[in-house]
């Protein structure tokens, strides 16, 4: 299956962001290390570009992304920049000199604010619906669950390896906005509602009949390849409304249309 083209229609669209690693191998796997480079590449990537970002959490072999760009292009420098750095550092990390990703990174248009709190009440449940920790607040990555509903802010570090020399690094936490649709809230409102969000969102995801535990999750080898995968295909978006969704897919295959036209035109030299 071809993978979509970028499309947004809107300025501040929102968008569904996942990653993952080349065969699921578990090249994220959280660590103290880890932990510090994933989140300083994220905080430097939000200063460096026009981003929001409203919730992140990286299991040992994928991440969720919930952010909102201005246009198309801001979305792909960004995400070029977190994914190249990643692959970087975490690579560096754990003597992994091969591909790192699977593929491109797929990011879906979230629509309404339906679809905005039940993005991020999906990224709570990371970790926990999987059956790796009891609840998101005991993950031992980057997650944020820690920063959103408890109020501990996520700090990383960013090395500024200029021309293949370490020449210094800074400590950089991670900013998160507030969702789009709560953005008339307070700071405290705001905060009350990500930990009504975080209860409803376990409550109402099916509790896995065993967990993995953090010795045992922290004790995986990077490497490590699972024998077995379960992933779904992207959406092309996200809505509680389907007559949105439908305008939606509808627009997007006129601009599929026009881009193969112009491409053609290109092509043959018109």
């Amino acid at each position: 299956m071809p993978r979509p083209l970028r499309f947004q229609p809107e300025k501040w669209t929102t968008h569904f962001v996942t990653s993952r690693c080349i065969q699921s191998r578990m090249l994220l796997r959280p660590s103290r290390a880890g932990n510090r480079l994933i989140v300083g590449v994220f905080a430097r990537a939000a200063q460096r570009y026009d981003v929001r970002i409203f919730g992140l959490c990286v299991l040992s072999n994928h991440y969720h992304l919930l952010i909102a760009t201005p246009n198309a292009s801001t979305l792909s420098s960004f995400m070029q920049y977190v994914n190249s750095n990643l692959a970087r550092e975490m690579g560096r990390l754990h003597d992994w000199r091969e591909k790192f990703w699977s593929r491109r990174y797929r990011a879906s248009a979230v629509l309404d604010d339906a679809a905005q709190v039940d993005r991020l009440k999906y990224i709570f449940t990371n970790s926990f619906k999987e059956g790796l920790v009891k609840h998101a607040r005991y993950w031992p990555g980057v997650h944020s669950h820690s920063a959103l509903v408890e109020k501990r802010p996520l700090v990383g570090i960013w090395i500024d390896r200029t021309q293949g020399h370490l020449r210094g690094h800074e400590e950089l936490a991670l900013k998160f906005h507030q969702l789009p649709c709560l953005s008339d809230l307070s700071d405290a409102a705001y905060l009350d509602r990500m930990r009504e969000l975080s209860r409803k969102a376990h409550q109402e995801c099916e509790r896995p009949k065993e967990f993995l535990g953090q010795k045992r999750i922290l004790a995986v080898e990077p490497h490590t390849k699972p024998k077995i995968t379960t992933r779904s295909p992207a959406p092309l978006c996200h809505a509680g409304c389907q007559m949105l969704a439908r305008a939606f897919k509808v627009a997007y295959q006129a601009f599929v249309e026009m881009y193969k036209q112009t491409f053609e035109a290109f092509r043959d030299g018109l």
